[in-house]
């Protein structure tokens, strides 16, 4: 049999990129969701020159090779490791402190107690009317006892008496915090960066005289890690960015900074 030799395919897309663990090969995020990449390998160029100024010879050296993409969506496990960090999942036993804005409305019998969604960490102390522009108007305050601009707080049942003078059907904003077992966390701080490993994206493409034939390309950055540098737009249209520097492997006799392989899929 003839040997796997292929020279050019046309690209559809890339399918995923993984990070795994340069020390036990562990996978460390994951997306599939990868729009606009690009690979840049770059070089500084240094020329020996006559007397006059020619160039008589041109030499290269610190090459560099960069990735860049967007993550069409906002993805926690990218976020969290360019913060150098890993993304919390809670549970019972690690409860993770979560903020909670609540919209309450007044019941038609103004003393009838509205249970909050959650289990305030501690008594709320003021809440807002609403007004119809979504603006926050007058404040009621905690007060143990009803009155005149004061609601009262049941900690066991979680809830708000508001006046009895209030109206009905107004709402109210409230804010305050709990104790989540079901939420996901991701923290920066000033003391931690993206940690090194083995990138590896997956690109679908076709044989170009026969588009029934796919084929799947593998590029491996051996030694690569994620630029702490990263803007996100919270947005419908915003994009995820992420930049990827290839390190020289530098115990590799090749000093390898990425491989592109394409497997004959038969």
């Amino acid at each position: 049999m003839a040997n796997f030799d292929i020279n050019n395919f046309a690209i559809d897309h890339v399918l995923r990129g993984i990070m795994t663990s340069s020390a036990d090969g562990s996978l460390m995020w994951a997306i599939n969701q990868i729009t606009e990449p690009s690979l840049s390998v770059t070089a500084e160029k240094s020329e020996a020159v006559d007397a006059i100024g020619s160039t008589i010879a041109t030499f290269n050296r610190a090459k560099k090779a960069e990735f860049t993409a967007n993550n069409s969506l906002f993805d926690l496990g990218l976020y969290a490791a360019q913060n150098g960090v890993e993304k919390e999942i809670a549970t019972d036993a690690d409860k993770i402190i979560t903020p909670a804005f609540e919209t309450i409305a007044v019941p038609a019998t103004a003393s009838t107690p509205v249970v909050l969604a959650h289990k305030p960490l501690a008594a709320p102390t003021e809440i807002y009317q609403l007004k119809g522009d979504g603006s926050l108007g007058e404040k009621l305050t905690y007060s143990a006892t009803a009155g005149t601009g004061k609601f009262t707080y049941d900690e066991d049942a979680h809830s708000i008496t508001f006046p009895t003078n209030s109206t009905p059907k107004s709402e109210y904003f409230i804010q305050y915090e709990y104790e989540a077992t079901r939420a996901v966390s991701v923290s920066g701080d000033a003391i931690n960066f993206p940690k090194a490993g083995k990138f590896i994206m997956e690109v679908l493409g076709t044989d170009v005289c026969d588009q029934s034939t796919l084929i799947h390309a593998y590029i491996i950055f051996p030694n690569a890690k994620l630029d702490a540098n990263v803007d996100v737009t919270f947005t419908t249209e915003g994009n995820h960015p992420f930049t990827i520097q290839a390190q020289q492997a530098y115990c590799d006799s090749k000093k390898q900074l990425f491989q592109i392989v394409v497997p004959d899929e038969e």
